[in-house]
């Protein structure tokens, strides 16, 4: 895999493709996402955000709120804002992520779940 340029970022190929598989590897289904919430405010912390986490998660009988981080800017240009959730469908507990021909997909006993731990992964 090769580096891209986007608008003058650099998108780490390498770095996000193991983030990803990180991602997926964690448990998560809907109303479970503890592991998973825990993962993403340590790695926000470790990249200098200030994050937090609401009790979204007591309302619905989850174990995890939504996790919300924040960075101060130094410029004056406009805000920058990146959503995605945690949780995961059933079956989407014990995921064994495959690379194929640049493809990642499950082993098939259950779901992948990278439809939005990609989007985490890209904020990490």
């Amino acid at each position: 895999m090769e580096n891209q340029k986007v608008h003058n970022y650099e998108i780490q190929e390498t770095r996000l493709l193991d983030t990803v598989l990180k991602l997926v590897q964690i448990d998560s289904e809907s109303r479970n996402e503890r592991a998973v919430a825990d993962y993403l405010k340590d790695r926000l912390e470790t990249l200098g955000y200030t994050v937090k986490e609401d009790n979204a998660g007591a309302h619905i009988g989850g174990n995890a709120g939504n996790v919300i981080a924040y960075h101060e800017g130094t410029g004056t240009g406009k805000s920058l804002l990146f959503c995605a959730h945690m949780d995961t469908v059933a079956p989407g507990n014990g995921v064994t992520p495959i690379v194929e021909d640049g493809v990642v997909h499950s082993d098939g006993t259950t779901v992948l779940g990278g439809d939005d731990k990609a989007g985490n992964a890209t904020n990490l």
